[in-house]
Protein backbone atom coordinates (compact mmCIF):
# COMPACT_ATOMS: atom_id res chain seq x y z
CA UNK A 1 0.00 0.00 0.00
CA UNK A 2 2.87 2.20 -0.55
CA UNK A 3 1.14 4.61 -2.82
CA UNK A 4 0.04 6.90 -0.11
CA UNK A 5 2.94 8.83 -0.68
CA UNK A 6 2.91 11.09 -3.70
CA UNK A 7 6.17 10.13 -4.98
CA UNK A 8 7.27 13.47 -6.67
CA UNK A 9 10.64 13.95 -8.02
CA UNK A 10 11.81 17.67 -7.04
CA UNK A 11 11.46 19.49 -10.50
CA UNK A 12 8.73 21.53 -11.04
CA UNK A 13 6.66 23.91 -8.56
CA UNK A 14 4.27 20.67 -7.97
CA UNK A 15 7.09 18.80 -6.84
CA UNK A 16 8.89 21.26 -5.27
CA UNK A 17 5.87 22.34 -2.74
CA UNK A 18 5.04 18.63 -1.79
CA UNK A 19 9.35 18.16 -1.11
CA UNK A 20 9.74 21.47 0.83
CA UNK A 21 6.06 20.52 2.83
CA UNK A 22 7.27 17.53 3.80
CA UNK A 23 10.55 18.47 5.02
CA UNK A 24 8.55 21.22 7.37
CA UNK A 25 6.35 19.49 8.38
CA UNK A 26 7.11 16.48 9.54
CA UNK A 27 8.80 18.65 12.29
CA UNK A 28 5.68 17.84 13.97
CA UNK A 29 4.89 15.28 16.93
CA UNK A 30 3.47 12.77 15.08
CA UNK A 31 3.01 10.56 18.06
CA UNK A 32 0.73 13.41 19.51
CA UNK A 33 -1.43 13.97 16.28
CA UNK A 34 -2.12 10.43 16.22
CA UNK A 35 -3.21 10.02 20.02
CA UNK A 36 -5.63 12.69 19.61
CA UNK A 37 -6.74 11.28 16.17
CA UNK A 38 -7.63 7.80 18.14
CA UNK A 39 -9.65 9.43 20.43
CA UNK A 40 -11.63 11.05 18.51
CA UNK A 41 -11.91 7.56 16.90
CA UNK A 42 -13.12 5.74 19.55
CA UNK A 43 -14.64 7.60 21.59
CA UNK A 44 -17.27 9.65 19.44
CA UNK A 45 -20.72 8.21 20.06
CA UNK A 46 -20.88 8.89 16.02
CA UNK A 47 -18.38 8.00 13.50
CA UNK A 48 -16.48 11.30 12.98
CA UNK A 49 -16.45 13.66 10.00
CA UNK A 50 -13.46 13.48 8.10
CA UNK A 51 -13.05 16.89 8.32
CA UNK A 52 -11.77 15.78 12.63
CA UNK A 53 -8.42 14.28 11.28
CA UNK A 54 -7.10 17.56 9.32
CA UNK A 55 -4.72 19.15 11.28
CA UNK A 56 -4.92 22.83 11.88
CA UNK A 57 -2.57 23.96 9.06
CA UNK A 58 -3.89 21.79 6.82
CA UNK A 59 -7.80 22.75 7.19
CA UNK A 60 -6.24 26.49 7.14
CA UNK A 61 -4.39 25.41 3.68
CA UNK A 62 -7.55 23.89 2.34
CA UNK A 63 -9.23 27.15 3.75
CA UNK A 64 -7.43 29.58 2.18
CA UNK A 65 -6.72 27.81 -0.93
CA UNK A 66 -10.76 27.47 -1.19
CA UNK A 67 -11.16 31.16 -1.05
CA UNK A 68 -8.63 31.56 -3.97
CA UNK A 69 -10.41 29.17 -5.93
CA UNK A 70 -13.83 31.00 -5.21
CA UNK A 71 -11.83 34.15 -6.97
CA UNK A 72 -10.89 32.01 -9.94
CA UNK A 73 -7.30 32.12 -8.14
CA UNK A 74 -5.19 28.72 -7.43
CA UNK A 75 -7.05 26.37 -9.54
CA UNK A 76 -5.67 23.17 -9.38
CA UNK A 77 -6.38 21.11 -12.83
CA UNK A 78 -7.04 17.41 -12.93
CA UNK A 79 -8.19 17.17 -16.83
CA UNK A 80 -6.43 15.03 -19.14
CA UNK A 81 -4.81 17.63 -21.28
CA UNK A 82 -3.31 19.63 -19.05
CA UNK A 83 -2.19 16.20 -16.98
CA UNK A 84 -0.77 15.06 -20.30
CA UNK A 85 0.97 18.13 -21.00
CA UNK A 86 2.39 18.58 -17.59
CA UNK A 87 4.46 15.48 -18.07
CA UNK A 88 5.51 16.01 -21.22
CA UNK A 89 6.69 19.52 -20.11
CA UNK A 90 8.86 18.00 -17.38
CA UNK A 91 10.73 15.11 -19.27
CA UNK A 92 10.84 16.62 -23.15
CA UNK A 93 9.01 13.21 -24.27
CA UNK A 94 5.80 12.81 -26.31
CA UNK A 95 5.53 8.59 -26.14
CA UNK A 96 3.37 7.22 -23.37
CA UNK A 97 3.63 4.01 -24.70
CA UNK A 98 0.23 1.62 -25.21
CA UNK A 99 -2.66 4.05 -25.12
CA UNK A 100 -5.16 1.37 -23.35
CA UNK A 101 -4.57 3.55 -19.93
CA UNK A 102 -6.09 6.38 -21.42
CA UNK A 103 -9.50 4.87 -20.62
CA UNK A 104 -9.15 3.91 -17.05
CA UNK A 105 -7.42 7.33 -16.47
CA UNK A 106 -10.37 8.75 -18.21
CA UNK A 107 -12.56 7.06 -15.93
CA UNK A 108 -10.83 8.02 -13.00
CA UNK A 109 -11.15 11.56 -13.78
CA UNK A 110 -14.07 12.06 -14.37
CA UNK A 111 -15.02 10.30 -10.78
CA UNK A 112 -12.16 12.38 -8.98
CA UNK A 113 -14.09 15.71 -10.51
CA UNK A 114 -17.66 14.40 -9.90
CA UNK A 115 -17.71 11.92 -6.81
CA UNK A 116 -14.58 12.65 -4.52
CA UNK A 117 -15.70 15.64 -2.87
CA UNK A 118 -11.75 16.74 -3.18
CA UNK A 119 -10.42 19.48 -0.76
CA UNK A 120 -7.77 21.50 -2.35
CA UNK A 121 -4.96 19.53 -1.08
CA UNK A 122 -6.26 16.30 -2.18
CA UNK A 123 -7.03 17.90 -5.15
CA UNK A 124 -3.17 18.84 -5.32
CA UNK A 125 -1.95 15.08 -4.25
CA UNK A 126 -4.08 13.48 -6.71
CA UNK A 127 -2.45 16.14 -9.52
CA UNK A 128 1.25 15.19 -8.07
CA UNK A 129 0.63 11.55 -7.98
CA UNK A 130 -1.23 11.65 -11.80
CA UNK A 131 1.67 13.38 -12.82
CA UNK A 132 4.27 11.48 -11.18
CA UNK A 133 2.90 8.30 -13.17
CA UNK A 134 2.27 9.79 -16.44
CA UNK A 135 6.10 10.93 -16.44
CA UNK A 136 6.65 7.52 -15.64
CA UNK A 137 5.45 5.88 -18.46
CA UNK A 138 7.58 8.50 -21.03
CA UNK A 139 10.53 7.27 -19.07
CA UNK A 140 9.63 3.63 -19.73
CA UNK A 141 9.12 3.90 -23.39
CA UNK A 142 12.15 6.45 -23.47
CA UNK A 143 14.22 3.50 -21.73
CA UNK A 144 12.68 0.72 -24.21
CA UNK A 145 13.60 2.92 -26.96
CA UNK A 146 17.34 2.87 -26.01
CA UNK A 147 17.57 -0.77 -24.59
CA UNK A 148 14.58 -2.89 -26.64
CA UNK A 149 17.09 -5.75 -24.61
CA UNK A 150 14.71 -5.54 -22.03
CA UNK A 151 11.86 -6.70 -22.93
CA UNK A 152 13.00 -10.20 -23.62
CA UNK A 153 14.51 -10.46 -20.33
CA UNK A 154 12.42 -13.38 -18.92
CA UNK A 155 10.65 -13.46 -15.80
CA UNK A 156 10.25 -16.93 -13.95
CA UNK A 157 7.20 -18.30 -12.41
CA UNK A 158 6.65 -15.95 -9.59
CA UNK A 159 5.63 -17.09 -6.01
CA UNK A 160 2.18 -14.57 -5.36
CA UNK A 161 0.59 -14.11 -2.19
CA UNK A 162 -2.85 -13.64 -2.60
CA UNK A 163 -5.39 -12.59 0.16
CA UNK A 164 -7.86 -9.90 1.78
CA UNK A 165 -5.80 -6.77 2.50
CA UNK A 166 -5.56 -7.29 6.39
CA UNK A 167 -5.34 -10.84 6.35
CA UNK A 168 -1.52 -11.53 6.94
CA UNK A 169 -0.09 -10.82 3.57
CA UNK A 170 2.04 -8.38 4.33
CA UNK A 171 3.84 -9.98 7.24
CA UNK A 172 3.73 -13.32 4.85
CA UNK A 173 5.58 -11.46 2.13
CA UNK A 174 7.83 -9.82 4.08
CA UNK A 175 9.00 -13.26 5.52
CA UNK A 176 9.07 -14.58 2.27
CA UNK A 177 10.79 -11.42 1.12
CA UNK A 178 13.81 -12.14 3.78
CA UNK A 179 15.18 -15.33 1.52
CA UNK A 180 17.63 -14.22 -1.00
CA UNK A 181 16.55 -17.16 -3.51
CA UNK A 182 13.41 -14.24 -4.15
CA UNK A 183 13.16 -11.61 -5.77
CA UNK A 184 11.28 -8.71 -4.26
CA UNK A 185 10.02 -4.78 -4.71
CA UNK A 186 11.49 -1.68 -2.24
CA UNK A 187 8.32 0.72 -1.54
CA UNK A 188 10.59 2.74 -3.63
CA UNK A 189 10.64 0.39 -6.64
CA UNK A 190 7.06 0.12 -6.15
CA UNK A 191 5.96 4.33 -6.56
CA UNK A 192 9.00 5.07 -9.08
CA UNK A 193 9.61 1.79 -11.02
CA UNK A 194 11.72 3.68 -13.93
CA UNK A 195 15.03 4.75 -13.10
CA UNK A 196 15.26 8.81 -13.77
CA UNK A 197 18.08 10.43 -15.97
CA UNK A 198 19.63 11.31 -12.65
CA UNK A 199 19.10 8.00 -11.22
CA UNK A 200 22.68 6.97 -13.11
CA UNK A 201 24.68 9.84 -11.88
CA UNK A 202 23.26 10.70 -8.44
CA UNK A 203 23.74 8.50 -5.30
CA UNK A 204 21.67 7.98 -3.53
CA UNK A 205 18.82 7.45 -6.37
CA UNK A 206 16.77 10.70 -6.43
CA UNK A 207 13.92 8.02 -6.33
CA UNK A 208 14.56 7.02 -3.11
CA UNK A 209 15.15 10.79 -1.44
CA UNK A 210 11.35 11.52 -3.48
CA UNK A 211 10.10 9.02 -1.51
CA UNK A 212 11.57 9.40 1.69
CA UNK A 213 10.57 12.99 1.80
CA UNK A 214 6.85 12.32 0.64
CA UNK A 215 6.89 9.41 3.49
CA UNK A 216 7.31 12.80 5.94
CA UNK A 217 4.19 14.67 4.35
CA UNK A 218 2.26 11.56 4.63
CA UNK A 219 2.88 10.96 8.20
CA UNK A 220 2.76 14.45 9.13
CA UNK A 221 -1.52 14.77 7.38
CA UNK A 222 -1.88 11.27 8.25
CA UNK A 223 -0.13 10.30 11.26
CA UNK A 224 -2.52 7.24 12.52
CA UNK A 225 -1.56 5.38 8.86
CA UNK A 226 2.02 4.25 11.00
CA UNK A 227 -0.07 1.80 13.18
CA UNK A 228 -2.02 0.33 9.93
CA UNK A 229 0.29 -0.81 7.33
CA UNK A 230 3.97 -0.23 7.96
CA UNK A 231 5.61 2.27 5.44
CA UNK A 232 9.26 2.84 4.57
CA UNK A 233 11.24 3.91 1.40
CA UNK A 234 13.31 0.63 2.03
CA UNK A 235 10.28 -1.61 2.96
CA UNK A 236 9.45 -4.41 0.81
CA UNK A 237 6.00 -3.49 -0.95
CA UNK A 238 3.64 -5.17 -3.08
CA UNK A 239 3.60 -4.48 -6.87
CA UNK A 240 -0.13 -2.88 -6.66
CA UNK A 241 1.86 0.50 -7.25
CA UNK A 242 3.04 -0.65 -10.29
CA UNK A 243 -0.21 -1.72 -11.75
CA UNK A 244 -1.48 1.57 -10.62
CA UNK A 245 1.01 3.02 -13.51
CA UNK A 246 -1.76 1.31 -15.91
CA UNK A 247 -4.27 3.52 -13.83
CA UNK A 248 -6.28 0.49 -12.80
CA UNK A 249 -4.98 0.24 -9.70
CA UNK A 250 -7.14 -0.30 -5.92
CA UNK A 251 -5.05 2.58 -4.64
CA UNK A 252 -7.46 5.30 -5.96
CA UNK A 253 -9.89 3.95 -4.22
CA UNK A 254 -8.17 3.99 -0.74
CA UNK A 255 -7.72 7.70 -1.19
CA UNK A 256 -11.24 9.02 -2.75
CA UNK A 257 -14.63 7.86 -3.04
CA UNK A 258 -14.81 7.27 -6.36
CA UNK A 259 -17.44 4.26 -7.14
CA UNK A 260 -17.76 4.19 -10.37
CA UNK A 261 -14.39 4.13 -10.69
CA UNK A 262 -14.28 1.20 -8.53
CA UNK A 263 -17.09 -0.40 -10.56
CA UNK A 264 -15.15 -0.29 -13.94
CA UNK A 265 -11.91 -1.84 -12.31
CA UNK A 266 -14.11 -4.44 -11.06
CA UNK A 267 -16.45 -5.33 -13.80
CA UNK A 268 -13.81 -4.82 -17.02
CA UNK A 269 -10.81 -7.05 -18.05
CA UNK A 270 -7.32 -5.91 -16.78
CA UNK A 271 -5.00 -7.58 -18.70
CA UNK A 272 -3.63 -4.97 -20.32
CA UNK A 273 -2.39 -3.45 -16.90
CA UNK A 274 -1.28 -6.38 -15.72
CA UNK A 275 0.90 -6.96 -19.03
CA UNK A 276 2.48 -3.32 -18.21
CA UNK A 277 3.07 -4.41 -14.66
CA UNK A 278 5.31 -7.39 -16.37
CA UNK A 279 7.31 -4.90 -17.93
CA UNK A 280 7.87 -2.66 -15.04
CA UNK A 281 8.94 -5.65 -12.79
CA UNK A 282 11.71 -6.08 -16.09
CA UNK A 283 12.75 -2.90 -15.95
CA UNK A 284 13.51 -3.01 -12.01
CA UNK A 285 15.62 -6.04 -13.09
CA UNK A 286 17.27 -4.73 -15.57
CA UNK A 287 18.54 -1.98 -13.68
CA UNK A 288 19.25 -4.09 -10.76
CA UNK A 289 21.45 -6.48 -12.95
CA UNK A 290 19.43 -9.25 -11.19
CA UNK A 291 19.85 -13.07 -11.69
CA UNK A 292 17.34 -14.26 -14.89
CA UNK A 293 16.61 -17.67 -13.02
CA UNK A 294 15.46 -15.88 -9.76
CA UNK A 295 11.63 -15.79 -9.08
CA UNK A 296 10.00 -12.76 -7.75
CA UNK A 297 7.54 -13.19 -4.60
CA UNK A 298 4.67 -10.85 -5.52
CA UNK A 299 1.40 -9.67 -3.07
CA UNK A 300 -1.43 -7.66 -3.29
CA UNK A 301 -4.74 -8.14 -2.29
CA UNK A 302 -5.72 -6.32 -5.88
CA UNK A 303 -4.70 -9.62 -7.14
CA UNK A 304 -8.28 -11.01 -5.27
CA UNK A 305 -10.01 -8.56 -7.75
CA UNK A 306 -7.97 -9.55 -11.06
CA UNK A 307 -6.84 -12.84 -10.28
CA UNK A 308 -7.65 -13.94 -13.93
CA UNK A 309 -5.40 -10.69 -15.25
CA UNK A 310 -2.46 -12.57 -13.00
CA UNK A 311 -3.01 -15.99 -14.50
CA UNK A 312 -3.19 -14.21 -17.62
CA UNK A 313 0.39 -12.97 -17.41
CA UNK A 314 1.45 -15.77 -14.89
CA UNK A 315 0.13 -19.21 -15.80
CA UNK A 316 2.33 -21.23 -13.83
CA UNK A 317 2.58 -18.69 -10.96
CA UNK A 318 2.35 -20.54 -7.45
CA UNK A 319 -0.35 -18.85 -5.29
CA UNK A 320 -0.34 -18.97 -1.28
CA UNK A 321 -3.63 -18.36 -0.36
CA UNK A 322 -4.04 -16.49 3.01
CA UNK A 323 -7.63 -16.52 4.93
CA UNK A 324 -8.40 -14.14 7.91
CA UNK A 325 -11.73 -14.45 10.11
CA UNK A 326 -13.33 -12.15 7.68
CA UNK A 327 -15.14 -10.38 10.28
CA UNK A 328 -12.04 -8.96 11.29
CA UNK A 329 -10.54 -8.35 7.50
CA UNK A 330 -13.21 -5.98 6.82
CA UNK A 331 -13.09 -4.20 9.60
CA UNK A 332 -9.38 -3.43 9.38
CA UNK A 333 -10.14 -3.10 5.65
CA UNK A 334 -12.68 -0.57 6.35
CA UNK A 335 -10.65 0.86 8.59
CA UNK A 336 -7.33 0.96 6.71
CA UNK A 337 -9.55 2.71 3.79
CA UNK A 338 -10.93 5.32 6.13
CA UNK A 339 -7.55 6.47 7.57
CA UNK A 340 -6.30 6.96 4.09
CA UNK A 341 -9.10 8.79 2.42
CA UNK A 342 -10.07 10.99 5.05
CA UNK A 343 -6.82 13.16 3.89
CA UNK A 344 -7.99 14.31 0.75
CA UNK A 345 -11.83 14.95 1.28
CA UNK A 346 -14.47 17.17 4.00
CA UNK A 347 -17.61 15.05 3.15
CA UNK A 348 -16.64 11.01 2.51
CA UNK A 349 -17.97 9.13 5.47
CA UNK A 350 -17.28 6.28 7.83
CA UNK A 351 -20.33 4.10 6.91
CA UNK A 352 -19.99 5.09 3.40
CA UNK A 353 -17.01 3.08 3.70
CA UNK A 354 -18.31 0.57 5.53
CA UNK A 355 -20.77 -0.49 2.95
CA UNK A 356 -18.48 -0.13 -0.01
CA UNK A 357 -15.93 -2.22 1.07
CA UNK A 358 -18.39 -5.00 2.63
CA UNK A 359 -19.43 -4.95 -0.13
CA UNK A 360 -16.44 -5.01 -2.73
CA UNK A 361 -14.72 -7.78 -0.37
CA UNK A 362 -18.12 -9.86 -1.15
CA UNK A 363 -17.56 -9.83 -4.61
CA UNK A 364 -13.79 -10.53 -5.08
CA UNK A 365 -13.99 -13.14 -2.71
CA UNK A 366 -16.87 -14.50 -4.78
CA UNK A 367 -14.59 -13.81 -7.85
CA UNK A 368 -11.47 -14.93 -6.55
CA UNK A 369 -13.07 -18.41 -5.60
CA UNK A 370 -14.49 -19.30 -9.20
CA UNK A 371 -10.89 -17.94 -10.88
CA UNK A 372 -9.30 -20.74 -9.11
CA UNK A 373 -11.98 -23.46 -9.75
CA UNK A 374 -12.00 -22.97 -12.95
CA UNK A 375 -8.24 -21.87 -14.07
CA UNK A 376 -5.60 -22.22 -11.58
CA UNK A 377 -3.92 -25.97 -11.27
CA UNK A 378 -4.84 -27.42 -7.96
CA UNK A 379 -1.29 -28.31 -7.57
CA UNK A 380 -0.19 -24.41 -8.03
CA UNK A 381 -2.46 -23.44 -5.29
CA UNK A 382 -1.61 -23.88 -1.29
CA UNK A 383 -4.01 -22.14 1.77
CA UNK A 384 -2.80 -20.71 4.84
CA UNK A 385 -4.67 -19.59 7.87
CA UNK A 386 -3.91 -15.77 9.29
CA UNK A 387 -4.45 -17.70 12.59
CA UNK A 388 -2.10 -20.49 12.08
CA UNK A 389 0.87 -17.86 10.95
CA UNK A 390 0.42 -16.36 14.23
CA UNK A 391 0.13 -19.41 16.30
CA UNK A 392 3.00 -20.70 14.51
CA UNK A 393 4.55 -19.29 12.07
CA UNK A 394 7.65 -21.09 11.29
CA UNK A 395 5.64 -24.20 11.08
CA UNK A 396 3.54 -22.61 8.15
CA UNK A 397 6.23 -21.25 6.50
CA UNK A 398 7.91 -24.41 6.49
CA UNK A 399 4.96 -26.09 5.15
CA UNK A 400 4.97 -23.71 2.35
CA UNK A 401 8.42 -23.94 0.92
CA UNK A 402 7.16 -27.68 1.16
CA UNK A 403 4.61 -26.88 -0.97
CA UNK A 404 6.84 -24.63 -3.50
CA UNK A 405 9.70 -27.73 -3.48
CA UNK A 406 12.12 -25.96 -1.68
CA UNK A 407 14.21 -26.63 1.17
CA UNK A 408 13.64 -24.14 4.26
CA UNK A 409 16.73 -23.01 4.26
CA UNK A 410 18.57 -22.47 7.36
CA UNK A 411 19.96 -19.23 5.61
CA UNK A 412 16.29 -18.43 5.08
CA UNK A 413 15.00 -18.77 8.56
CA UNK A 414 17.96 -16.61 9.91
CA UNK A 415 16.68 -14.00 7.71
CA UNK A 416 13.11 -14.59 8.54
CA UNK A 417 14.38 -14.30 12.20
CA UNK A 418 16.18 -10.65 11.47
CA UNK A 419 12.74 -9.43 10.16
CA UNK A 420 10.83 -10.32 12.72
CA UNK A 421 13.16 -9.08 15.47
CA UNK A 422 12.94 -5.80 13.75
CA UNK A 423 9.17 -5.64 13.42
CA UNK A 424 7.47 -6.71 15.95
CA UNK A 425 3.71 -6.56 15.65
CA UNK A 426 2.20 -3.14 16.80
CA UNK A 427 5.71 -1.60 16.90
CA UNK A 428 4.51 1.64 15.68
CA UNK A 429 1.62 1.53 17.97
CA UNK A 430 -2.28 -0.63 18.21
CA UNK A 431 -4.13 -0.45 15.11
CA UNK A 432 -7.97 0.30 16.84
CA UNK A 433 -11.14 -0.04 15.26
CA UNK A 434 -14.81 -1.40 15.59
CA UNK A 435 -17.26 -2.35 12.82
CA UNK A 436 -19.46 -0.06 14.78
CA UNK A 437 -17.59 2.81 13.40
CA UNK A 438 -19.02 1.63 9.76
CA UNK A 439 -22.21 1.22 10.39
CA UNK A 440 -21.12 -2.55 10.30
CA UNK A 441 -22.10 -4.95 12.65
CA UNK A 442 -20.73 -8.56 13.39
CA UNK A 443 -23.76 -10.73 12.73
CA UNK A 444 -24.28 -8.89 9.09
CA UNK A 445 -20.73 -9.48 7.91
CA UNK A 446 -20.27 -13.08 8.99
CA UNK A 447 -23.96 -14.05 7.24
CA UNK A 448 -22.94 -12.41 3.97
CA UNK A 449 -18.91 -14.10 4.31
CA UNK A 450 -19.95 -17.77 5.74
CA UNK A 451 -19.81 -19.10 2.15
CA UNK A 452 -15.74 -18.19 2.55
CA UNK A 453 -15.27 -18.98 6.38
CA UNK A 454 -17.08 -22.33 5.41
CA UNK A 455 -14.92 -23.26 2.33
CA UNK A 456 -11.54 -22.39 4.14
CA UNK A 457 -12.65 -23.54 7.90
CA UNK A 458 -11.34 -19.99 8.60
CA UNK A 459 -12.39 -19.89 12.61
CA UNK A 460 -13.38 -16.98 14.68
CA UNK A 461 -10.80 -14.48 15.88
CA UNK A 462 -11.62 -12.48 18.94
CA UNK A 463 -8.65 -10.41 20.58
CA UNK A 464 -6.36 -9.31 18.08
CA UNK A 465 -6.99 -5.91 17.04
CA UNK A 466 -4.96 -5.59 14.16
Amino acid sequence: MTNLTPGTQNLRTEHQLDHNSGTVLARYDNVAATSKIKRIFMYSNAPPKALSYHRTPIRVLNGLVAVLNRAGLAQIKLDENSLLASAREQTGLTDFGDDRFLQPMRRLLQALEQEAGLNPVGRFMNRVSIVRILKNRLYVQDLLRKHPEIIERPVPDPVVIVGLARSGTTRLHRLLAADDRFLHLKAWESVNPVPLPQSYTQQPDPRITSIEQGLKAVLYMSPQIASVHPLGAHEVEEEVGLIQHSFSSQLFEIQAKIPSFAEWLMTHNQHSAYEYMVTLLKVISWYRNDPLDKPWILKTPQHMQDLDALMHVFPNAKLICSHRDPIKAVGSACSMTWNAIVRDSHTVTANWVGQEWLEKTERMLKKTERIRREIVPKNNQYDVLYADIGNDWQQSVSDIYRFLGMEFSDQAMAGMQRWRASNQQHKHGFHNYKLEDFGLDRDTVDERLMFYRREHAIPYENDNPH
